[in-house]
């Protein structure tokens, strides 16, 4: 098949680009700047160079395409671009070329329970992608992650300084997956005919509560440190008061916030685990190594 890859420079973008290459796909991947596909040009096909909130660039993106996979997002504390910009409108702009090509699938990566979340910005911006997604005419498949490897070195890096945060008491389970993992069970769903019109809730191997991880990253990085809890309100708090200057740090104070006091479980996939991740890290490596998982 040929697959065009939207968010192809980002964490998971990388991933897949690299799972579908491998599987001998062809991989159209979409990137603003055609240097940052670097670690993953070897498994790209076609590049295809435009910027997706500008509509203007995108003629032709998905003619020719049998599949597109869009993990479009914006991570960014500050900025004036926000999730309205990428998180709605980028997608958007690449739905609308995907319609026009008359794509056979488009998969798209939304949030965890997200349809409970609709009053956090950041959510509602990829929840409005997919009521779209379900009123187009194409073949549409959700993928909802709990939560990637790369958002869990954040714990690894206050484990390295000395103490752990964790927002409430802890006792919220999730299990987070690896960018391999996880890009593998997207190259699954996009090429499985029982997978259209579908949402998967997925995650990694193991099932853990926040104190958990805080521990297993104080254990991985050698530290005697203690994991501190925040109560949730402070969170929304920030939220509120950010607000006026920095829309996408107050977005994002407002999320973790939303997730803090519940669940995070989905299907379990993959091998990769948390410990052997954090291990990889304690020894120099980056969360975006693309060889982490074979090398486990």
């Amino acid at each position: 098949m040929k697959i065009l890859v939207a968010g192809a420079t980002g964490y998971l973008g990388h991933f897949v680009v690299r799972e579908l290459g491998r599987r001998g796909h062809e991989v159209r991947a979409l990137a603003r700047k055609p240097e940052k596909l670097a670690l993953v040009r070897e498994w790209v096909s076609e590049v295809f160079e435009g910027e997706a909130t500008d509509p203007t660039t995108l003629a032709g993106l998905c003619e020719g395409c049998d599949a597109v996979f869009s993990s479009l997002g914006i991570r960014a504390f500050s900025g004036t671009i926000t999730y309205e910009h990428v998180d709605y409108g980028a997608n958007m702009n690449v739905l609308e070329r995907a319609v026009e090509a008359g794509v056979g699938r488009f998969g798209f990566v939304s949030v965890l329970h997200g349809e409970a979340h609709r009053e956090v910005p950041q959510v509602d911006a990829r929840e409005r992608v997919v009521d779209a997604l379900k009123a187009s005419p194409l073949p549409w498949t959700v993928i909802r992650p709990t939560g990637f490897f790369n958002d869990m070195a954040e714990f690894f890096e206050m484990a390295r300084k000395g103490g752990v945060w964790i927002v409430g008491d802890g006792e919220n389970r999730i299990n987070p997956v690896a960018g391999g993992d996880l890009a593998a069970y997207v190259a699954d769903k996009l090429v499985d005919p029982a997978a259209a019109l579908c949402e998967f809730a997925v995650g990694g191997p193991e099932i853990l509560t926040m104190r958990q991880i805080a521990q297993i990253a104080l254990e991985a990085a050698g530290s005697k440190g203690t994991v501190h809890s925040l109560p949730p309100w402070v969170l929304g708090a920030l939220g509120v008061m950010s607000a006026p200057f920095s829309p996408n740090f107050s977005n994002m104070m407002k999320f973790f916030g939303a997730l803090s006091e519940s669940d995070g479980v989905g299907e379990q996939t993959g091998a990769l685990t948390l410990r052997t991740f954090y291990d990889h890290l304690a020894a120099g490596g980056t969360p975006d190594d693309l060889d982490i998982g074979v090398r486990a």
